[in-house]
């Protein structure tokens, strides 16, 4: 979709760019000129001048049987160069293992940028049935165990500020859906230490989350346990509630934090 600022305020060029590269990330299996002039709302000739372009520096590549266009390697590559500046995957990373072990479940460490969980690292569970999870997936605050572990460790003029932006988008029938439901997770999560999602972003899965620190106190990104609601009773979200608060506090321990 194209964006709503005006491209009078920027470099119109680079606006335009950017809105090709981020559509066709939501094209999984790529999408063609005149697909990408509709969303866009472009002419086909500017659409194409600008693939074009891409093309060329790698960030963009076609398909030579279907003709559409794709998200190349470059962008691969920057993108695997900012995760590879974030020390937290490398502190994170021993402690994800073992908790990936004990539980047998899958994995994540996630950051929020821009009022988005983040995943920067995840750990798929072996077993038959269970969680598929990317790095660079990005999932809403109201919707995820950790968003809500972030909000938590918000001061309370900060909670109030950043839930005036959230859309409380439904994404399955669990979703929190208001502001009330949502605080009140908000002080469920700081009561327990750890964070739960209950089927509120994917109908079939249960995560918690617990939140890791950095020397100032300050948290910095995510644990999550995600398992298929399934096999995933109460007994056992508290069982894994306080397997991940272990895990996020040796991170945060790794990371310079002292309690």
């Amino acid at each position: 979709m194209r964006r709503k600022q005006s491209y009078d305020t920027t470099v119109q060029s680079v606006e335009r760019t950017l809105d090709i590269i981020e559509t066709l990330s939501a094209h999984k299996t790529g999408v063609g000129v005149t697909t990408l002039s509709k969303e866009l709302k472009l002419h086909k000739s500017t659409v194409h001048r600008l693939l074009t372009t891409l093309m060329l520096r790698k960030y963009v590549e076609q398909d030579t049987e279907t003709s559409k266009y794709r998200l190349g390697m470059r962008l691969f590559e920057l993108g695997n160069a900012v995760l590879s500046k974030l020390d937290i995957r490398q502190h994170a990373m021993p402690y994800l293992r073992q908790l990936w072990r004990e539980t047998g479940e899958t994995i994540g460490l996630a950051i929020v940028d821009q009022y988005k969980v983040l995943y920067v690292d995840v750990l798929e569970t072996l077993e038959r049935v269970g969680v598929k999870s990317n790095v660079g997936e990005r999932m809403p605050l109201h919707a995820s165990a950790c968003g809500k572990i972030w909000l938590a460790n918000l001061p309370d003029d900060r909670i109030n500020e950043v839930i005036k932006l959230i859309k409380f988008e439904p994404m399955t029938p669990y979703t929190i859906d208001n502001e009330a439901k949502l605080k009140e997770a908000i002080k469920q999560a700081r009561d327990t230490g750890y964070s739960v999602d209950f089927q509120e972003y994917s109908p079939d899965l249960i995560s918690v989350a617990a939140p890791v620190r950095n020397f100032r106190g300050r948290v910095i990104a995510c644990v999550a346990i995600t398992a298929p609601a399934l096999r995933t009773d109460e007994a056992r979200i508290k069982d894994l509630g306080e397997r991940v608060k272990v895990a996020s506090q040796k991170i945060s321990q790794s990371m310079g934090f002292n309690k």
